[in-house]
């Protein structure tokens, strides 16, 4: 695309808001080859298990909380609703991809939402595992699509993923990044009525704590 920009704005004279529109448009492809980039790096750190290893005692409900205070700007911008149900639970793990983990489903949870509807963020114990939950009342997916939606480069909306800028790798990511910790991750969805990512990694012995209550809004 850069190629195609450039070799059409030399083609002849142009205006300075023309090449000003070129040059944006080389940008943002730029933007988007530089997110691919790191994300296959991501990746293949990850299927080399080279990525730090580092595991230490984390505080779920705490990580959860810093991931919303990040996307904090884009769920005002979008106009939806948060709400938050976080129960202290503590499991072992690298506190940078646990937080990955939760702001790639927050992101994924907003990009895909409607227009005035929700997310619900929730961590808990049961069974002996610590398991954090991202649902939202988005456009949901099909049910063809659900046994491939962590797929590498698979988009269950082509058109929305290309205008969102995606690269079709943030799932698998996630998925790499919670089977690294010893987890596992499903996917529940009804198109048009909502979607839920469920987490479970194990949990470490049960700590001092308990649970919020439903928060709405940021």
């Amino acid at each position: 695309m850069l190629l195609t920009q450039t070799q059409t704005a030399l083609k002849r004279e142009r205006t300075s808001a023309e090449y000003r529109d070129t040059l944006e448009a080389c940008q943002r492809a730029a933007q988007r080859m530089r997110r691919l980039a790191e994300s296959l790096l991501a990746l293949a750190r990850l299927d080399a298990g080279q990525e730090a290893r580092r595991r230490e005692p984390l505080a779920l409900a705490k990580a959860a909380r810093s991931c919303v205070e990040l996307i904090r700007p884009l769920v005002t911008e979008k106009g939806l609703t948060l709400l938050t149900e976080l129960e202290a639970v503590e499991m072992l793990g690298d506190a940078d991809q646990i937080a990955q983990v939760i702001t790639n489903l927050l992101t994924n949870a907003i990009h895909y939402n409607k227009a005035g509807g929700e997310i619900c963020l929730r961590t808990f114990r049961e069974n002996g595992r610590a398991v954090l939950t991202v649902a939202d009342t988005g456009v949901g997916i099909a049910a063809e699509d659900l046994p491939h939606i962590f797929e590498r480069f698979y988009r269950a909306d082509k058109s929305r993923a290309r205008t969102e800028g995606g690269t079709g790798l943030g799932l698998a990511i996630v998925k790499s990044i919670v089977e690294a910790h010893g987890g596992e991750i499903t996917v529940a969805s009804e198109v048009g009525v909502q979607t839920t990512f469920t987490v479970r990694w194990a949990a470490l012995p049960e700590a001092k704590g308990g649970t919020e209550k439903i928060v709405k809004g940021l």
